[in-house]
């Protein structure tokens, strides 16, 4: 057993107090968790607590983290799995999180998926493929991926790649018709747009009728 020799709160966070032992070891506690355990001063505590009181503290550490993480834009499960794990939590701590997390609506990995398509439709033009490939790397589901894919018609993808399509051609127009041809294709399809996509996109810029 271990008796509490001393609490004190911490200079630089008012929120978190010092909890101090006789034996010199100490524990940093948020002040809701010394009022909910009814900590004071000439309390003996064993390690069984001890432990407990430092699980619960790391579980409210990792949810102000999170939500800190979640301010800049939304995050997909496996990117906040892999935040908490950088910031040193245990698995069964980063586990809970992600639960009350998911709980409250703050993780959706659907929502997540719809949202990134969108955006990238709105302000970066790229094919299916090339957003499917980003989605993947963040951690979501194939079946997720697809579903939210599937709000994107053939013909709002065609005209994404028709669009950048005619950028690419403002670059390329000194050349001849089939140079512009090669590297206009080459140029949708490292933004991910399928061979027909580009077919039809850029058969659109009538790059044959140029030629002599």
């Amino acid at each position: 057993m271990k008796r509490i020799r001393d609490i004190e709160q911490q200079k630089r966070n008012k929120r978190r107090y010092t909890v101090h032992f006789d034996d010199g070891e100490w524990i940093g506690l948020f002040d809701e968790l010394v009022v909910k355990h009814g900590l004071k001063v000439g309390m003996e505590v064993d390690s069984n607590k001890i432990a407990q009181l430092a699980l619960e503290d790391d579980g409210k550490k990792a949810m102000g983290m999170s939500l800190r993480y979640l301010g800049y834009r939304s995050r997909s499960q496996k990117e906040m799995e892999s935040y908490l794990d950088r910031k040193g939590f245990n698995q069964d701590v980063i586990d809970a999180t992600i639960e009350k997390l998911k709980g409250y609506g703050y993780l959706d990995d659907f929502a997540f998926a719809r949202d990134w398509v969108s955006s990238r439709m709105a302000t970066k033009p790229m094919g299916k493929v090339m957003i499917k490939r980003e989605l993947i790397y963040k951690g979501i589901d194939n079946e997720i991926i697809e579903e939210a894919l599937a709000r994107v018609s053939h013909e709002e993808e065609e005209e994404q790649a028709y669009n950048l399509a005619l950028k690419y051609q403002k670059r390329y127009g000194d050349l001849a018709p089939r140079e512009q041809f090669y590297k206009i294709g080459q140029a949708l399809a490292r933004r991910g747009f399928s061979w027909e996509m580009i077919k039809r996109a850029v058969g659109r810029l009538d790059l044959e009728q140029e030629e002599e």
